[in-house]
């Protein structure tokens, strides 16, 4: 670089308001070939001074805070052929000048604020090799013009609001390898003529609006291939998977139909055909005896049926098993415990049957295994307990029966365990001790005491114990100082609603201590009143309740009380006048007598279905019998 244009930098830098530790390495040993990818720039008012650069090819002034590109430097710098202005703070539409820059090979105007449509005569730049539009807000139509730059091997648009089709006329770009128009509003059909682009590797171009068909023949050059999230329709064509050179397809989130294609490639590293309509069963993939790249496959939420194939058993590189929201019955492969990668296993909503593989012990790396949902019948299984990784285990809603193994408290990197709806019984002796996402036990057969070890879990967001056989201790229900120190819970819901079919006599020793909105640590029955506690029909049945306990006026942050559809008999108690925070409070259809207590005025009170009066008129009573 001459002595003068290293003056002209330094007197760029002095205009420069930056950090003077990005600009002290100006100097005639650093980066003579690209004095404009010096770092620091910052300032509109440089542009003058790099023009009198005149043998200025490289202009990389990305990661600045620059809002305008100078017309000046477009119109005196003729001979860049790198123009990067990415990370910026650009505004308003492309520079027209821009597209006289006929020797430009890069230009990176990404991560801008530019709007406005990409230059009609973005052709004119003949010598293109990359253009890079990305992350912006530019909108209208991809420019047919943009066929003519041949030359072109990279063309991103991804994260803009461009719209109308894909120009058919894409075909010609005979170099092209990369095409890039993700998150867009582009519609229409996905053009033949793509296919014909011997060179294109990648083509992206998920989160937009097409319609058709995926075209035959579109992944015969391609490595990578991103189609979810639009709105495809048709069959999966059956020479989609088998290229040889094929890494990733996503078609995901469309409207596909039929059978998944019989032919999968050995270098196909990731397959998402999720959320379609695909029908039939799961390929029984033969891979000659040789291990698959496979690491993702991902097939839930279609309407597959069959079995799971053991042929799966030759993926020794599977991380990530979702087979789930399907219709697939079955046993569920004892083979996949050799899969020593797997990661995530979803095997959700589907029809599976017999019993969780023991072999599942081995997945020494598994975060995340979901079986609920199936009709899997068996114990649960001691072995999971060696998933020392396992952050999620959800096997609610099957047929499980027998104890929770004593093991599960070893666990301590669980951090949400579902359990709801099954038929597991015992006493519950040990816990993981980490929870912190949700602990739903409901809907089981569950005897003993409320384990003290809840009392620890106090990070725990959901914590569900309802419909079971807890007992209490001595006949009666335990008093505060005797139950564990249930957790207090403001998080997403506060979902503990332990109405459990209680042996021995209730009493009247339900205490409800400090009891503020969500939280209300009491007793073996009461642990936690929400704003609103409805007491559901027949949940007492067996436990012997048949008057309302007096001790529920002292839960003074209740807003909502709904007693409806039980048995209840007896006189209402006056306690629950008292109640401050009691805007609603339902005893409909149950065998109550006598006079109902003076509420507030502004408490809605449901009376009907019972043998109720009132010594006085209350406005807000519903006065219906």
């Amino acid at each position: 670089l001459p002595p003068s244009q290293l003056t002209t930098m330094n007197n760029l830098r002095q205009l420069l308001q930056t950090n003077t530790n990005n600009t002290s390495k100006w100097n005639s040993t650093h980066d003579l070939t690209n004095p404009c990818s010096w770092t620091g720039v910052d300032d509109s008012s440089w542009s003058s001074l790099v023009c009198s650069i005149d043998t200025l090819q490289t202009l990389d002034v990305s990661y600045n805070e620059l809002s305008s590109i100078a017309p000046l430097l477009l119109s005196s710098c003729s001979g860049l052929k790198v123009l990067n202005f990415s990370y910026n703070k650009l505004t308003g539409p492309i520079p027209d000048q821009i597209t006289d820059l006929v020797n430009l090979s890069l230009l990176d105007l990404s991560y801008n604020f530019l709007n406005g449509s990409i230059p009609s005569d973005i052709g004119n730049l003949s010598n293109l090799e990359q253009l890079v539009l990305s992350a912006n807000n530019l909108n209208g139509d991809i420019p047919q013009s943009i066929s003519n730059i041949t030359s072109l091997r990279q063309f991103s648009a991804n994260y803009n609001r461009l719209s109308g089709a894909i120009p058919a006329s894409i075909g010609q770009l005979i170099n092209l390898e990369q095409l890039i128009l993700s998150s867009n509003k582009l519609t229409g059909e996905i053009p033949q003529s793509i296919t014909r682009i011997t060179t294109l590797k990648r083509f992206s171009a998920n989160y937009n609006r097409f319609t058709g068909a995926v075209p035959v023949g579109i992944t015969r050059y391609l490595t990578n291939l991103d189609l979810s999230y639009n709105k495809l329709s048709g069959s999966v064509p059956s020479d989609l998977l088998s290229q040889p050179n094929l890494l990733t397809v996503d078609l995901s989130v469309n409207n596909l139909e039929g059978a998944i294609p019989v032919n999968v490639s050995k270098s196909l590293f990731r397959l998402r055909l999720g959320s379609n309509q695909l029908s039939g069963g799961i390929p029984s993939w033969s891979f000659e005896n040789e291990a698959p790249s496979l690491a993702y496959l991902e097939l839930g939420n279609n309407m597959l049926t069959g079995v799971i194939p053991t042929e799966l058993r030759l993926c020794k590189n599977l991380s990530l098993l979702d087979l789930s929201h399907n219709s697939l019955t079955g046993y569920v492969p004892r083979e996949l415990g050799d899969l020593n990668q797997l990661q995530v296993v979803q095997l959700d909503h589907n029809g599976l049957t017999g019993e969780i593989p023991n072999e599942f012990g081995r997945l020494q790396i598994l975060v995340k295994l979901n079986m609920s949902w199936n009709s899997l019948n068996g114990s649960i299984p001691p072995s999971l307990s060696n998933l020392q990784k396992l952050t999620n285990l959800d096997l609610q809603v099957n047929d499980l029966s027998g104890p929770i193994p004593d093991s599960f408290g070893t666990m301590d990197s669980l951090l949400e365990l579902q359990l709801g709806n099954n038929r597991l019984s015992g006493v519950i002796r040990s816990l993981p001790t980490k929870l912190q996402i949700a602990l739903n036990l409901s809907r089981n057969s569950f005897e003993g005491r409320i384990p003290e070890l809840l009392g620890r879990l106090q990070s725990l967001e959901v914590l569900d114990l309802s419909n079971n056989r807890f007992s209490v201790p001595g006949g009666k229900m335990a008093s505060n100082r005797s139950t564990p120190n249930i957790p207090r819970m403001y998080r997403r819901r506060a979902e503990v609603t332990t109405y459990n079919y209680f042996t021995g006599e209730t009493g009247d020793e339900i205490s409800a201590p400090q009891c503020r909105p969500h939280s209300c640590v009491g007793d073996g029955v009461i642990l936690m009143w929400p704003e609103m506690l409805p007491i559901p029909p027949n949940l007492i049945n067996g436990a012997n309740v048949e008057q309302i306990p007096e001790s529920l006026g002292r839960l003074q942050s209740l807003e909502v009380l709904d007693l409806s559809n039980n048995r209840f008999s007896g006189d209402i108690p006056s306690s629950l006048a008292q109640m401050g925070s009691l805007t609603q409070i339902v005893f409909s259809n149950n065998q109550l007598t006598g006079s109902v207590p003076q509420f507030r005025q502004s408490v809605i009170i449901s009376i009907e279905g019972n043998n109720l009066s009132y010594p006085s008129p209350n406005p807000s009573v519903d006065r219906k019998k």
